[in-house]
């Protein structure tokens, strides 16, 4: 009876060491998938194309990894995206916009930078993040600037009308106060 405990033993903790073991090798793999997609944006960040052909996998591993802070404001998602379709076709997009800043080539062979940013209008080919402002024309008045100063003006005002009612009032309420007052 003791023999067939002991082999009954045995048995769950060989079940339960493959087990382990098999667990453990599903989150090795797991875990190697991760770093796939931050090749693919590591691609990204050095040039703002992809460079290489990847697994499909990583791609959409690569978007579901483009920081929060920068989603917005990149091509990432769009270049990834196209690369990603030209991979499924068997050969590698041309990239967008070189997000390294001081850099004006956009290396993408098309003179485009894939419909986002821009030179603000002013066809000098240097990208900036708006025009420059013309000071010398009536429409260059500071509106909000103006409209913030009269705020300011209006509270103020109101804070010292406030002050001076409230000391009117204490020299009113200290006339009407008589010696007989137990309050005082």
């Amino acid at each position: 009876m003791t023999t067939s405990r002991q082999c009954r033993a045995f048995v769950a903790l060989v079940v339960v060491a493959l087990t382990t073991a098999a667990s453990l090798s599903v989150a090795a793999s797991a875990g190697a998938a991760t770093p796939c997609g931050k090749k693919v944006l590591g691609d990204w960040f050095d040039n703002g194309r992809i460079d290489r052909l990847y697994p499909y996998n990583c791609y959409e591993e690569a978007i579901d990894a483009i920081p929060p802070d920068i989603g917005p404001y990149s091509d990432a998602e769009d270049v990834i995206t196209r690369a990603l379709q030209s991979a499924l076709d068997g050969h590698l997009a041309p990239g967008g916009k070189d997000p390294t800043p001081g850099d004006g080539n956009s290396g993408s062979g098309n003179g485009s930078n894939g419909g986002s940013g821009g030179n603000g209008g002013t066809g000098s080919g240097d990208p900036t993040a708006a025009p420059e402002v013309d000071t010398s024309s009536p429409s260059s008045v500071p509106i909000p600037l103006l409209v913030l100063g009269g705020m300011s003006v209006a509270l103020l005002a109101a804070g010292g009308l406030g002050y001076v009612a409230r000391r009117r009032q204490a020299a009113h309420a200290d006339d009407d106060v008589g010696d007989d007052d137990p309050l005082v």
